[in-house]
């Protein structure tokens, strides 16, 4: 499995291009590990992918077989990387929930809830899609961080148990064990915490 060399996000071995920020990648070049991401309670690398630059890596024009290429590099008359553009589309809402996550906790929850859907309906059977599981455990892992945080267990529970209930904390996919990890954590940890407040005196 090979890594996008712009975000660092696992790629398939035949991509020609990343799902996720849209960059092209040479698929000639040696397959590289991507780097391990790690879910916890301070932002990081889940949040640095939320927080990666858009960029096209290259402009309108026609490729090799004379296709019409839109801007982020795709197909625009392949049914394909039409599928693909829908769910790069997708993801976006989730770059900007990482760049306003500390100032504005409540729009980054909107932000990350609406690419969480709009990946869901990009495509036919969007969870066979690795990139897409990714960025779902990811945005699993961060809403269900924020709304701890802003002292609303009960909503974050709920958000772990919809990760729960697409399969995402029993996927084996590279680079997710981190986020996979901190989700079941978090959700034993919040699950006493509620249990706790039922059995309290009034």
């Amino acid at each position: 499995m090979r890594a996008c060399e712009q975000c660092g996000l696992s790629i398939g071995d035949s991509a020609t291009f990343c799902m996720v920020c849209g960059a092209r990648v040479d698929p000639s070049a040696s397959p590289t590990e991507a780097p391990p991401t790690v879910g916890s309670d301070a932002p990081g690398p889940a949040q640095a992918v939320a927080q990666s630059p858009m960029e096209s890596a290259v402009q309108s024009g026609a490729n090799a077989t004379g296709q019409t290429l839109g801007q982020d590099g795709l197909a625009e008359d392949d049914p394909q990387d039409a599928a693909s553009r829908r769910l790069h589309a997708a993801a976006l809402p989730m770059r900007e929930a990482g760049e306003v996550e500390k100032t504005d906790p409540a729009r980054a929850v909107t932000l990350y809830r609406d690419s969480a859907l709009r990946l869901l309906e990009a495509a036919a059977d969007p969870l066979d899609h690795e990139a897409v599981r990714h960025d779902l455990l990811v945005i699993f892992d961060r809403v269900s961080l924020i709304l701890k945080r802003e002292g609303r267990p009960d909503e974050a529970l709920e958000e772990i148990d919809s990760a729960a209930s697409l399969g995402l904390l029993d996927c084996r996919d590279h680079g997710i064990k981190g986020h996979r990890e901190a989700l079941k954590k978090r959700r034993d940890s919040l699950r006493h915490a509620l249990d706790g407040r039922s059995t309290s005196p009034v």
